[in-house]
């Protein structure tokens, strides 16, 4: 059972709301085809070339978040995200907001696409799945999906319903980062 369905399972117990949960097809678990990892490579001796990292030496495109002004951690996130997942087509990075999380770069919003469907909901589930499968690697400190608070550390909880669904995150999966600092201009991501 992933992360998320023990704490989605907890929540609903604390409630203690009835469910009607729909029988899915079990699939077989998927090997992790690669790890994404920063390293960073500066100055004029800098290789070409990626660097083989572990076993696995392919580079992390840019994907299709504006990564102007995130720290390494999120890019890190954000082009991940782009590369295990091809049908996200939208994420949002820095903008301004009251909290600091948007602004100073530790926060992604992973776009889904036709939200309302079954399919759109079973899509933000794997990519919170990922996430959390990929929290250290990521500096992962929270993440927010369908009014669902899900801290990397400490119990999850299920927010205020704001009437909205953008506010509620059932539009997109909120990811943030402790960071990891901003990028000097010479770092490259490897997968």
């Amino acid at each position: 059972m992933t992360r998320r369905k023990r704490l989605l399972a907890w929540l609903a117990a604390l409630l203690t709301v009835p469910a009607v949960v729909a029988a899915a097809p079990v699939q077989p678990p998927q090997p992790a085809a690669w790890e994404p990892q920063i390293v960073p490579v500066t100055g004029p001796g800098a290789p070409a070339t990626a660097q083989l990292v572990g076993s696995v030496h392919r580079v992390l495109a840019a994907g299709v978040c504006d990564e102007r002004g995130l720290q390494m951690q999120t890019i890190l996130a954000a082009r991940a995200i782009s590369a295990k997942f091809p049908e996200i087509t939208r994420m949002g990075g820095v903008r301004a907001d009251s909290m600091k999380w948007h602004p100073n770069g530790l926060a992604i919003d992973v776009m889904i696409p036709d939200w309302g469907t079954p399919a759109a909901r079973a899509l933000g589930d794997r990519i919170v799945d990922y996430v959390f499968d990929n929290a250290k690697r990521f500096g992962l400190e929270y993440v927010i999906w369908q009014r669902m608070y899900l801290p990397a550390k400490g119990k999850p909880h299920l927010m205020a319903d704001l009437g909205d669904p953008d506010a509620n995150h059932y539009t997109h999966v909120h990811i943030s980062t402790y960071g990891g600092g901003y990028p000097s201009g010479g770092e490259r991501y490897f997968a």
